[in-house]
């Protein structure tokens, strides 16, 4: 995986946190771990992007046009069909991560189905 489609993930994780207004301590640690797994680049602090990417995701869920450049910007990123299905599966599991899918939830998710054109 590219650094690029680690960041879209990312960027995608983010976005699926901030969708029921609730963020848990097991969302957190959740993208934590999956951070560590993906081998991200050292040369790139985690934490600068963090910040970059959490506010990328929260101007996508206030506004509809930031929110389709959003996602267009993931879709290109993520540029084959299992990469998004990836994205996609990785959301789906962060919604579970504290323990139930809240209504937003739901929403969301069927927002970056579509947004990933799958």
């Amino acid at each position: 995986m590219t650094q690029a489609q680690r960041e879209a993930i990312v960027d995608l994780l983010h976005y699926c946190m901030f969708a029921d207004n609730l963020i848990t301590i097991s969302e957190n640690q959740f993208v934590a771990a999956k951070v560590q797994s993906f081998s991200w680049d050292p040369k790139i602090s985690f934490e600068y992007y963090q910040g970059k990417s959490i506010g990328a995701a929260r101007a996508a869920l206030g506004d509809p046009k930031t929110k389709e450049r959003f996602f267009d910007s993931a879709k290109q990123r993520l540029a084959t069909p299992a990469l998004r299905k990836q994205a996609l599966e990785l959301c789906q599991k962060l919604f579970m991560a504290d323990g139930n899918k809240a209504e937003g939830e739901f929403a969301s998710e069927k927002e970056v189905r579509s947004g990933l054109g799958l």
